[in-house]
């Protein structure tokens, strides 16, 4: 049962990657390359998109990994706990912002595969 709620946050974590390098790529990165800014700046922000993107793309993988192993569920611990920090990052940035958490969408997302991985630890 566990790997069906693995295969779940897997799947949200490949839509999670896909809004992020489609939708958000077009709404997010176009234009704030085309902002003069200090260029150090600039292309930090544009490695930090693309951490992000490689990121979970890794949680992907390990919920995957332990979706088709159900004795790897030490992957799935690891994104597991690598989703929750993300949820807790993006809470505190909205909070220490004064950003409505709402307009955070990596807050929903996150939020989502982190229940779904702690779900299937816990079958």
């Amino acid at each position: 049962m566990a790997h069906i709620f693995f295969w779940a946050a897997a799947g949200v974590c490949a839509l999670t990657v896909f809004i992020h390098v489609f939708l958000g790529g077009a709404k997010w990165v176009r234009p704030f390359l085309a902002v003069e800014m200090e260029p150090g700046l600039k292309w930090l922000g544009y490695l930090m998109w693309h951490l992000g993107t490689v990121s979970t793309l890794f949680l992907m993988a390990g919920f995957a990994a332990a979706a088709m192993d159900g004795s790897r569920t030490d992957y799935a611990m690891i994104a597991t706990a690598g989703a929750a920090s993300f949820v807790a990052m993006a809470v505190w940035t909205a909070v220490k912002s004064g950003v409505p958490p709402q307009r955070f969408p990596v807050i929903f997302m996150f939020s989502i595969v982190t229940a779904l991985g702690a779900a299937g630890l816990v079958v």
